[in-house]
């Protein structure tokens, strides 16, 4: 099986630079929209056997531009953003100072952040639902080529959980850039990493 998980393209939020989990269903931008329709033109998105993306608004359209409308799309809730609890739709920027220990050296949350964040998704439920939906795969799609549109930490969670790595030891994909695991059906599945945050075209 090929899995080639993309994130959505420029949301409002990324522009506002505020916290977007799977609380904050906002749609793409203007600047978003037209970046993914550049993006469509850079790969072949039509060579997919079966589409999934994640429920949120921001990556039904991605996914949508991408292929032109031409594949039907399987939402999946398991693809949706990490929830950020009561910090969602808000500036990231106070919390590092103030929690200084819920970020790694890029400025990105780590696995304390959800112990200072009410209501906020660990990163092991996190990982928790990635493998269930790469488990879902294995079962339904053993030799199929599949894209899945999704969010920077449930890429970096679903790339993790392939390699049984930590989620923090990936960097968060850009947007609409290439994720790519091949798993050896014949191989107990075994993943193998192709290719991790390839831009397709600079923003």
């Amino acid at each position: 099986m090929e899995l080639v998980l993309v994130r959505h393209s420029i949301s409002v939020s990324n522009h506002q630079e505020r916290i977007s989990g799977n609380g904050d269903d906002v749609p793409l931008s203007e600047a978003g929209i037209a970046y993914a329709k550049q993006c469509a033109g850079a790969f072949d998105w039509q060579r997919f056997d079966v589409v999934y993306t994640s429920t949120m608004t921001r990556a039904k359209q991605t996914a949508a531009l991408l292929t032109g409308e031409h594949m039907p799309l399987h939402e999946d809730p398991r693809l949706v953003e990490m929830g950020f609890g009561d910090w969602e739709g808000l500036d990231p920027e106070p919390f590092r100072h103030q929690f200084p220990d819920s970020f790694d050296y890029h400025g990105m949350f780590n696995a304390n952040f959800s112990k200072h964040a009410p209501h906020a998704e660990s990163y092991a439920e996190l990982t928790v639902r990635a493998m269930d939906f790469l488990a879902m795969l294995q079962r339904t799609a053993p030799s199929a080529s599949v894209l899945a549109v999704s969010h920077g930490m449930t890429i970096r969670a679903l790339v993790a959980a392939a390699l049984h790595l930590s989620p923090e030891a990936l960097a968060a994909p850009q947007n609409v850039a290439v994720n790519a695991l091949h798993f050896d059906e014949h191989d107990g599945f075994r993943a193998r990493l192709l290719t991790y945050d390839r831009v397709l075209i600079p923003q």
